[in-house]
């Protein structure tokens, strides 16, 4: 701590501004977006100054904080303050940072541009009566909106909604622009859902240790005269590739053989792969 002089003294003013942050701080620890601004405002106005050098000893000091954990809380007000015009509000600093793509995206975006993703929020709200859609609760599905809205520029190819035909999305009406965004945003969250479900289903990758793995399976699975060789050589490109295998060691007849790959531990886990099966 630092004994206050002439220049790190607060104005009246800014004594009193700072007074009420550190209320907001202290009485607001469990509302994220309240306690991020105010750190923001005592940071970004250096208030601490009177008692403290920097504003990481203010933090650890006064709160118990260290800048990552403030960091974070003002990270997610400032998301959760670009997401309130589209009747966005994070409930908590997980779902706020989370979210925190979108917004960046969001920020890209011209104020028409908002819009139109803060119509498409509303449109799915609306779409299911029995289940409330929640944008906080859907972070995946609102970048997928302001990535669709950003990627639509005036010259962009699209086929009308109506016709089929490949037409200019800005020779398009409003409705059948935002029909078209509608028919994208339905498609690209499709895939994204698959694409998750399928990650969901994937079996499990087995934890090998591959160097184990060679030695244990010699002693258990070779037949006689048998051995498991790794090749590595240089490939058509110059570049090197290794290449397991188990073959007899008289004949060189290859009885199992993993795919070739740029590492070592690729080519015995690809040949392990190759013996299981």
């Amino acid at each position: 701590m630092i004994r206050p002089t002439d220049s790190t003294a607060l104005e009246p003013h800014e004594r009193a501004r700072m007074d009420a942050l550190e209320r907001t701080v202290r009485d607001g620890l469990r509302d994220f977006q309240r306690t991020g601004e105010a750190l923001a405002q005592i940071r970004d106005n250096h208030l601490y100054r009177t008692g403290f050098e920097s504003f990481e000893e203010y933090l650890e000091q006064r709160w118990g904080f260290t800048r990552t954990q403030a960091g974070r809380l003002i990270d997610a007000a400032e998301t959760a303050k670009v997401l309130e015009p589209l009747g966005i509000a994070p409930q908590s600093e997980r779902q706020a940072r989370a979210l925190k793509p979108a917004a960046k995206i969001l920020t890209e975006l011209e104020p028409e541009q908002q819009r139109v993703v803060g119509r498409l929020i509303e449109a799915a709200q609306g779409s299911d009566d029995d289940v409330p859609w929640d944008a906080s609760a859907h972070p995946a599905e609102v970048r997928i909106m302001a990535n669709v809205v950003k990627g639509l520029a005036p010259d962009t190819t699209v086929h009308h909604p109506d016709s089929g035909q490949e037409v200019l999305f800005d020779s398009l009406s409003n409705p059948e622009r935002f029909e078209v965004i509608r028919t994208h945003v339905d498609q690209k969250t499709q895939a994204y859902h698959e694409k998750q479900e399928a990650k969901a289903n994937k079996a499990p990758v087995e934890n090998v240790n591959w160097t184990d793995w060679c030695v244990n399976y010699a002693a258990q699975a070779l037949g006689p005269g048998q051995r498991i060789e790794i090749v590595v050589e240089r490939d058509g490109s110059g570049s090197a590739r290794a290449q397991a295998r188990v073959v007899d060691a008289t004949t060189g007849e290859v009885f199992a053989e993993g795919q070739g790959a740029p590492f070592l531990k690729k080519a015995v886990l690809n040949l392990v792969a190759e013996v299981k099966g």
